[in-house]
């Protein structure tokens, strides 16, 4: 079988369900079941916070549980029902299937108020059964240690199911990319590199790519193609613009079946931050997003959180500050801190902070290693970079190296989250709209960390920067600093 392109050139389809035998023997067993495993594993959970919750009850102020045997073990069952109803109800399994990012920190704040609310109705029930029928099973006391374990746990369980367990038991969902421009190899990248995503791109649709592998055929042939290569997933990104509006409204009405999602990448997408909201405008959807400036009150909330935040930090790390200074100390000769002149908020240069992890001097040598620099535009990075030092490899790799900017944070010249702090002849050369990422301080973490740190191109950092600049909330500065742990334990982008 075969679709016909522009240029006269024809591309093979496979057969509906035809697999590879690599690919049958490399797939997880299950095509299906994500939600169902979310469920069983916050029933296991829930049940394990409240064992937790009764032992403790129990060793601080004795029986925390009066009720025959057989009507403990009917209100336990009774109890995992109704708090997978009580997460149903708040959304908690609907997202899981149908977004591509089921983000578990994006989630935490309607799991809290599902917790919540779970547990008022437990406590209700409770006080009603040692009132009515002297079973004694849930008190104030009991609640508040339910909800700190089950606070702990479930999002933990939840992480670790859809980052560590999913992928290597439920296939990937089959995705197929409309528009095979920019914009689609954008999106096809991201997907590549988070496994936990769970989707895996089968191919794209286009009408101006001919002569490419992985282009299936044209966007025409959309109800076609997903039924012979089993689409799950549907991507609109950078329709080919020979696509009238009526043309790309009738396909997306060929999409929209049962068994069939759908994402669309806007116009603008640029734009976009995690804070834009969705209004209802008599009936049609508006993208509306913030202002493009901090007003005087974020500001200062802005730095009310760093400041605390920092100084709270500064303090429990200091035995790894001390340790690092030390072996900084016994391994080269040279100062304990590197300092280096940059480009903070408004184009103002300060000296940033960090521990040394180079040779001293090493900055003197930068122009007779520039042919061996791997970055793009003004950055200069090397991977294995001669002047790094033994202890600073092992800095570097964990990023200890730059836990010192806590003091530049203090002293008001950077914030905990911000655009990427670049040199001064790095930053000079950021023109046009990209000079509004200097609107706000510089961080020593922001999108540019979490979204693949020095692995991204300059141009990436500098629109990521951007739209962190644009889109600013206490919320998200918060989201990307528990972002950072994982990068961080998983050494991603650091060299």
């Amino acid at each position: 079988m075969s679709s016909s392109r522009p240029d006269g050139a024809t591309v093979a389809l496979a057969p509906a369900g035809a697999r590879s035998a690599r690919d049958e023997q490399l797939a997880p067993p299950l095509r299906s079941g994500r939600t169902l495993l979310l469920a069983v594993s916050d029933a296991l959970v829930l049940f394990v916070a409240g064992v937790a919750t009764f032992t403790l009850a129990n060793q601080i102020a004795g029986p925390a549980l009066i009720s025959p045997q057989w009507a403990t073990a009917l209100l336990a069952l009774a109890t995992l029902v109704g708090w997978l109803v009580v997460f149903t109800v708040f959304g908690l399994y609907e997202r899981q299937s149908s977004t591509i990012v089921a983000s578990t920190f994006d989630e935490t704040a309607t799991m809290l108020n599902a917790l919540m609310a779970g547990s008022l109705v437990m406590l209700f029930t409770g006080q009603a059964l040692e009132k009515w029928a002297g079973i004694k099973v849930y008190s104030p006391s009991e609640a508040v240690l339910f909800l700190a374990f089950a606070l702990m746990l479930v999002p933990a369980a939840r992480w670790t199911l859809r980052n560590r367990l999913l992928p290597g038991v439920v296939a990937p969902r089959r995705t197929l990319i409309v528009g095979a421009g920019t914009t689609g190899r954008l999106i096809e990248s991201k997907i590549a590199a988070h496994p936990d995503y769970n989707l895996s791109v089968v191919g794209f649709l286009d009408d101006a790519a001919p002569g490419a592998e992985d282009v299936l055929g044209r966007p025409a042939d959309l109800t076609r193609v997903i039924d012979e290569r089993e689409i799950d997933w549907v991507v609109l990104a950078g329709v080919d613009s020979a696509h009238n509006y009526e043309e790309t409204l009738e396909m997306v009405r060929r999409v929209s079946r049962p068994d069939v999602h759908l994402s669309i990448v806007p116009t603008y997408f640029e734009l976009f931050a995690s804070n834009a909201t969705i209004e209802d405008l008599q009936g049609i959807p508006v993208v509306s997003l913030p202002t493009m400036r901090l007003s005087r009150s974020a500001r200062l909330l802005k730095r009310a959180f760093d400041l605390i935040a920092s100084i709270l930090g500064l303090i429990a790390i200091s035995p790894i500050l001390l340790a690092a200074a030390i072996a900084i100390k016994l391994d080269t000769r040279g100062p304990v801190f590197f300092r280096q002149v940059r480009n903070g908020r408004g184009g103002s240069a300060f000296k940033i902070i960090k521990f040394r992890s180079m040779v001293d001097g090493a900055e003197a040598q930068r122009f007779d290693l520039a042919h061996l620099n791997q970055m793009d535009g003004p950055l200069f990075k090397i991977q294995a970079d001669p002047r790094i030092t033994r202890v600073g490899a092992f800095l570097r790799k964990w990023r200890i190296d730059e836990l010192p900017q806590l003091l530049n944070v203090v002293r008001g010249e950077m914030s905990l989250v911000g655009p990427r702090p670049f040199v001064v002849h790095e930053a000079d050369k950021i023109t046009g709209w990209a000079g509004r990422r200097l609107e706000s301080l510089p961080g020593i973490t922001g999108l540019w960390q979490v979204l693949g740190g020095n692995d991204l191109s300059f141009e990436e950092m500098v629109k990521l920067d951007y739209v962190y600049t644009t889109n600013w909330s206490l919320w998200w500065d918060i989201k990307i600093l528990f972002q950072t742990l994982p990068v961080v334990l998983g050494r991603r982008g650091a060299y």
